[in-house]
Parts: C-alpha cells; structure tokens; sequence
C-alpha cells in the first residue's frame, strides 16, 4: 500500500479494544516524508482524504500526570482524575475540577490543558 501513495513512508492500520480482541478498523495512520502532508492522496483508482493525526500524550491513569504510565508511577496513592485529590474516583467525585498538571480549572484529561497542548 506504501507504494502506491505518493510521499507516504509507513502506513498503519488503526486498531480497537473489544474486550480481549483487537479489530482493525479502516481508519489508517500515514506517515510523510515531509512535515506538511497533502490535503488527498491517490492510491489507484481511489482519493483518499487526509487529515492531520496527533495521538494523545502518555498520562498516567494514577496520578493523572504526563509523561509516564501507571505502572512507572512512583506515588504511592491513585488521584481522582477530575479533582486531582485521593480516595475516589472520577464517577464518584462531585468537587469542581481542577487540574493536578496546571492547576487549572479542568480535569487533567481536558485537551484544553496547556501542559496537553
């Protein structure tokens, strides 16, 4: 398939989680050989639209910073992902949010977060 698309150096097919099974979708991730990539792409007798794909930052589902996962988490306590505080989680948590990585008035989770962006 690489071949056939002008510019493309890998393509990837996107995969989903149901339950233990992974099933690929048909949502590929293309990657350029230049930093700008077209808004189509030509592979046979198809026009495929391409649209810009930025995957999502590692954050730990523990202490709900960035950088890291759970399982390199050195805090000893899971934190609430909305309020950023312990002892609950998210869907019991009813306090204003506030993120742990900015301090912002979000969830850590927000894609607003400056620290996200």
């Amino acid at each position: 398939m690489v071949e056939e698309l002008s510019g493309v150096t890998h393509a990837q097919r996107i995969k989903v989680r149901r339950g233990e099974d992974k099933i690929q979708t048909n949502t590929v991730v293309l990657t350029f050989d230049s930093p700008k990539p077209p808004s189509r792409n030509h592979a046979g007798y198809l026009t495929l639209d391409v649209r810009l794909y930025v995957p999502l930052p590692m954050r730990c589902y523990k202490c709900q910073r960035y950088g890291h996962g759970k399982d390199r988490c050195k805090k000893p306590a899971a934190v609430c992902v909305r309020c950023g505080k312990g002892g609950h989680v998210q869907r019991d948590c009813s306090a204003d949010p506030r993120c742990v990585n900015c301090r912002g008035d979000h969830a850590a989770s927000s894609k607003t977060c400056p620290k996200f962006l």
